[in-house]
């Protein structure tokens, strides 16, 4: 039977899911503008957008590859990088969070509806995904492997399904 401390070693001390770091000692928050631009950003900006999918790849977008920030033209101009910086992490991590509990159906109806939401031709689109793997480059900055790993593998089979579904082009291509 093990021991109290031997349970213990078994227990892990951080919630089940983690998607970026705390903020740290040198990041300040302010408070009013911090809570209501998420909710800004989603309700307008996100809101727009078809789907969770289509929203992780937008605020990819919008996050400079070299420094992590994110960086918007008019927000970033208006409230200040910092503040929009931190306001689009929050938002790119609740998207991650729900893709992370999306079913692997879903994933591939996103990914349908994304294909039709940028106008590009769907093989070239699945043709170009396969190669080159972007969808790697969308998950948020310090996101755990673990959850990195599960969104890859859903865009993957969600890849397949839907390449499956056009007549000729696994042989193809």
């Amino acid at each position: 039977m093990a021991t109290s401390s031997e349970k213990k070693g078994l227990v892990n001390p951080q919630p089940a899911i983690e998607f970026l770091p705390p903020s740290g000692p040198g990041e300040p928050r302010d408070a009013s503008a911090a809570d209501s631009l998420p909710d800004n950003i989603s309700d307008t900006l996100l809101g727009s957008l078809p789907n969770d999918l289509t929203r992780m790849i937008y605020l990819a977008s919008l996050r400079d590859c070299n420094s992590g920030l994110y960086l918007h033209p008019e927000l970033s101009r208006e409230k200040g990088t910092h503040v929009a910086d931190q306001a689009f992490r929050v938002c790119h991590e609740q998207v991650f969070r729900r893709l992370l509990t999306t079913r692997l159906s879903d994933y591939v109806n996103q990914l349908q509806e994304y294909i039709r939401y940028t106008r590009s031709e769907s093989v070239t689109v699945l043709k170009t995904w396969r190669s080159l793997q972007a969808y790697r480059a969308t998950v948020p900055v310090g996101a755990l492997f673990i959850s990195s790993a599960l969104f890859f593998l859903n865009i993957s089979i969600a890849l397949e399904i839907l390449v499956k579904q056009i007549p000729g082009f696994a042989q193809s291509h």
